[in-house]
């Protein structure tokens, strides 16, 4: 039976070299896919662990729509397993109808998210400022104008140079904002001495258990979840307590405002 069963494989082999000759290849492709794909996965892990780790990625920013400020920070700082945090400033303009950009705050001293140098030099002064590589229409040594808005000091910068910044790892997408169109069409970074904002965009974070582990794996990826949730209960009560430190002030004036017109 099986002699038979051989014979008459062997005989519809062939009759049809085509066909079993596209059914070894199509076999051979898809393991050979596979391969590569096991293979490719590590490797791509290490190579972005080892730009994050070249550029400081911090392991998670802390963000709130009231904004953030030295009471947030020094609760953030005072936590065990933070290694780092560093304060930041941003804004988000409509720079024409069909531009927005999101300008954030670059500091000399700053560890973390360290950006990247494409072309040119880094922020010196106050009035100079470096691009994202998807603006293209601006040059080293062009006037950068910017619309009055509040949170930023400067109108008018020089162009000093073009940069990636470890913050977005699309060389696409920059995220979505509320203002214009909804979407970011590039970032900028302009000299902390540029912003005059009293609160923080965000506080980037740097744990002290993370730097033997690969950034984006499962291990890397749970340590992380385990050390935000403690940081988030921690700052549990912020919210509340920065709703009042803002509301608080002004409804006091009311009231003495109030006061007054009923003497």
């Amino acid at each position: 039976m099986n002699t038979t069963y051989f014979k008459a494989t062997i005989r519809e082999i062939t009759y049809a070299w085509g066909k079993f000759i596209s059914i070894v290849l199509i076999i051979l492709l898809g393991s050979l896919l596979y391969v590569g794909i096991r293979a490719t996965g590590p490797d791509l892990d290490n190579s972005a662990d080892q730009y994050f780790a070249h550029q400081n990625l911090g392991d998670m920013r802390v963000t709130s729509t009231l904004g953030l400020n030295n009471r947030d920070l020094r609760l953030i700082r005072t936590d065990p397993k933070v290694q780092i945090a560093e304060p930041s400033h941003m804004v988000t303009v409509k720079k024409s109808p069909n531009q927005v950009v999101q300008v954030y705050s670059y500091a000399k001293s700053a560890k973390l998210n360290q950006l990247k140098l494409v072309s040119g030099h880094l922020p010196q002064k106050a009035d100079q400022i470096v691009l994202d590589q998807k603006a293209k229409d601006y040059k080293i040594g062009d006037r950068y104008r910017l619309p009055a808005t509040d949170g930023l000091t400067t109108k008018t910068f020089k162009v000093v140079g073009f940069v990636n910044s470890p913050l977005f790892v699309s060389s696409t997408d920059r995220g979505t904002t509320n203002v214009g169109s909804g979407q970011v069409n590039y970032f900028a970074y302009a000299p902390a001495a540029a912003f005059n904002q009293k609160a923080y965009a965000a506080i980037a974070v740097r744990f002290n258990n993370t730097a033997h582990l690969t950034a984006g794996t499962s291990k890397y990826n749970q340590q992380v979840d385990h050390d935000k949730a403690r940081l988030e209960s921690k700052l549990k009560q912020r919210p509340a307590q920065r709703r009042s430190e803002m509301i608080d002030p002004q409804l006091k004036k009311v009231d003495q405002q109030l006061g007054q017109l009923q003497k």
